[in-house]
C-alpha cells in the first residue's frame, strides 16, 4: 500500500541530526502545542515518549479544526496570548509571520544544529521565510494533490486509460455518468474559507502557463492571466455542474478531504477525485476495514496537461513558535523532536516529512511536476486573499449569481488593485 519513509541520504542525515540529544532548560516548564489534524490521539503518544526523554518539559496539546486555525492564532498573538507552538498550512507562514505573530526562529535553527538541513534538505523554506531571510516557520510535512481514481469504474465506463489532458477528463467523467450512473470527477467546489476550487483553478491556469501574480523580468509583481482567461477556469468546472456528471451536493463542500468524498469513493459511487495523499490514505484504510481481503480498485496519477504540462503545487504543514512563547527554546526543542523520522514512521503515518521523499506512484510523479508558489507567497497580495476571492468568485458562477466573465473581472480588478499599492 504505502511505503511510509524513503531510505534516502537525506532521511539519514535528518536522523543522525535530530538523534542529538535534545537540550533542556533547568526545571519543568509547560509548553502548548496546538495541532489541527484528525491524529490527535497518535500525536499525544509521540509527546508522551518526547516527555519521558525530556521530562523538564511537559507538552500540553491542543486542538482546533484547519477553518480556525489562522484566523483563531491571529487574535490571540494579538494580544499575546495562544499557544505555544501553532500548526499551519504552508501558505499560511509568511502573512502571519508578517502581522507579527510568530518568533524569529534564524538563532534557534543554528543553534539546534538545522542549518545544514534548512539549505539542503527541507522544502518550502521560501514559504516557511521573509525576502530578508527571517525565518518564521519550521517545513513539517509536504503534500501535493493527484488524481486518485477507481479503475473498475473506469474499466465499465470503457476507458482504457487515464485521461491525459483538461478535454480528456471532462469527456471521461461525461461517459462514466452516463455508462455507469456513478459521479465522475468529484470535486468539492464550495465557495467558504480554506477552498479547494481555488487549487483546481491554479493547476489549470498553471498547466496554461497562466498565473494570477507572476514576476516580470524587471523584478515587479505582475498579473499574468487575463479576464477571459480566468474566466476560461470558471467555465470549465462549472460544466460539470452542468452537464451533471459532478454531483452538486459538492457545491457545499470545501474541503478537499471531506467525508462525502471518501465515502464516495470507499461506496464506489464517485470514480475521480483530487486530492492529497494522506486522503487517499484515508480512503484505503476505509476500504480494508470494509472489504477485508478485497484488492484495491484505487490508482492515483498525476492531473491532466496543457501546453505547460501537468502543475500542482509543493504543499503541506509547518510549525511556528507563538512571538509571545515564553519558553522558545523549550518549543523548538518539540519541533525538532516532531521532525524525527520515526514520527512520521509510528505516529503522523498519513503524512510525509518536508524533504525529498517519494510515495505512492502518482504522488511521487506529480511532487516532481508541482511548482513552489512563487510569486504567489513572495508577492504583495497575501495568498489567502486570492484564495477567499477565487473561491467566491468561482462560487458565484456555478450558483448562476454571476457570468463567468463578471466573476473573472471581479477577481482580476481585485488583485491588479493590490499590485496597484506597491510602487
Amino acid at each position: 500500500m504505502l511505503t511510509r519513509l524513503a531510505r534516502g541520504s537525506g532521511l539519514l542525515l535528518l536522523s543522525v541530526v535530530l538523534g542529538l540529544a535534545l537540550v533542556g532548560a533547568a526545571g519543568a516548564v509547560e509548553v502548548s502545542f496546538r495541532f489541527n489534524d484528525a491524529e490527535h490521539k497518535e500525536i499525544r503518544d509521540a509527546l508522551d515518549v518526547f516527555q519521558k526523554q525530556n521530562p523538564n518539559i511537559k507538552v500540553i496539546l491542543q486542538r482546533i479544526a484547519w477553518s480556525d486555525a489562522r484566523e483563531q492564532f491571529l487574535r490571540e498573538a494579538a494580544v499575546g496570548q495562544g499557544p505555544d507552538i501553532g500548526h499551519f498550512g504552508q501558505v499560511m507562514i509568511r502573512s502571519m509571520g508578517q502581522a507579527g505573530a510568530f518568533l524569529r526562529l534564524n538563532d534557534l535553527v543554528r543553534k539546534h544544529g538545522l542549518e545544514e538541513l534548512w539549505k539542503a534538505d527541507f522544502r518550502s523554506t521560501d514559504l516557511a521565510s521573509q525576502d530578508d531571510g527571517t525565518i518564521h516557520g519550521i517545513p513539517w510535512t509536504v503534500d501535493t494533490f493527484a488524481m486518485v481514481y477507481n479503475k473498475d469504474l473506469l474499466r465499465q465506463a470503457g476507458i482504457a486509460r487515464f485521461p491525459e489532458t483538461w478535454e480528456e477528463l471532462r469527456q471521461a467523467s461525461r461517459q462514466i455518468k452516463q455508462r455507469t450512473g456513478k459521479t465522475g470527477w468529484g470535486f468539492p467546489a464550495g465557495s467558504g474559507s480554506t477552498n479547494s476550487i481555488w487549487f483546481f483553478c491554479n493547476f489549470y491556469w498553471w498547466s496554461h502557463g497562466w498565473a494570477l501574480v507572476d514576476r516580470a523580468p524587471d523584478g515587479k509583481y505582475v498579473m499574468n492571466v487575463t479576464v477571459d482567461q480566468i474566466a476560461e477556469a470558471f467555465d470549465y468546472y462549472n460544466t460539470y455542474f452542468k452537464e451533471g456528471h459532478n454531483d452538486k451536493a459538492l457545491l457545499a463542500v470545501t474541503n478537499w478531504g471531506a467525508q462525502e468524498l471518501i465515502e464516495g469513493m470507499v461506496q464506489g459511487n464517485i470514480a475521480i477525485i483530487s486530492t492529497p495523499e494522506f486522503v487517499l490514505t484515508q480512503i484505503e484504510d476505509a476500504y480494508k476495514a470494509r472489504y477485508p481481503g478485497k484488492p484495491f480498485p484505487f490508482a492515483s496519477t498525476i492531473h491532466p496537461r496543457d501546453r505547460n504540462g501537468s502543475k500542482t503545487f509543493i504543499g503541506g504543514r509547518q510549525l511556528a513558535i507563538n512571538a509571545s512563547a515564553k519558553h522558545p527554546d523549550e518549543a523548538f526543542q518539540v519541533i525538532k523532536y516532531l521532525l524525527r523520522p520515526e514520527i512520521f514512521s509510528k505516529y503522523y503515518t498519513g503524512q510525509w516529512p518536508a524533504q525529498k521523499s517519494l510515495s505512492h506512484a502518482g504522488y511521487a510523479e506529480q511532487l516532481k511536476l508541482a511548482r513552489a508558489w512563487g510569486p504567489y507567497s513572495t508577492g504583495p497580495v497575501a495568498i489567502p486573499i486570492m484564495w477567499n476571492a477565487t473561491g467566491r468568485a468561482a462560487g458565484s458562477v456555478f450558483t448562476g449569481e454571476k457570468t463567468s466573465r463578471t466573476a473573472a473581472k471581479e477577481l482580476h480588478d481585485l488583485i491588479q488593485a493590490e499590485l496597484a499599492k506597491v510602487k
